[in-house]
């Protein structure tokens, strides 16, 4: 009986801890339209950045996808134009752990594209190793772009 108690009350805890820590989180009440501005989000082909990106095209944003994984990124890119109805969703590549890959991708920016209104960078790397500059991995991509 007491082994069931404790089951129990560790359950209730563990759901009011979710409870104050996650699900009552201030949520974005802002319903601003973005039509005519241009927006780039770094790491957008899963998780927070393609919320955000899927967030900002709803509110009819020209958004960039700047992703390393092509596939990845155009999956997520039918995805967001498929949930928001907005066609103005596009891929540009960047790979942040390299300084070529980024000089690459702002000369094509700036061929492409007449102004940026907004730049999310949410892209970022956990895991160790060497940028093919020399630097960390994690302080290369997370600090240095």
């Amino acid at each position: 009986m007491f082994i069931v108690l404790l089951i129990c009350g560790g359950l209730v805890g563990f759901y009011l801890l979710m409870w104050v820590t996650v699900l009552q989180q201030p949520k974005c009440k802002s319903t601003a339209k973005l039509y005519g501005r241009t927006v780039i989000v770094t790491g957008a082909n899963t998780g927070i950045g393609k919320a955000t990106a899927l967030d900002l095209a709803k509110r009819g944003a020209r958004v960039i996808l700047a992703c390393r994984d092509e596939r990845r990124a155009q999956a997520a890119v039918t995805d967001i134009q498929r949930e928001s109805g907005n066609k103005e969703v596009l891929y540009m590549h960047l790979d942040l752990a390299s300084l070529k890959s980024v000089r690459s991708f702002a000369e094509n920016f700036l061929k492409k594209e007449s102004r940026l209104d907004i730049l999310i960078n949410n892209a970022d790397f956990l895991f160790g190793g060497k940028t093919e500059d020399g630097f960390g991995r994690i302080f290369g991509v997370n600090h240095t772009r």
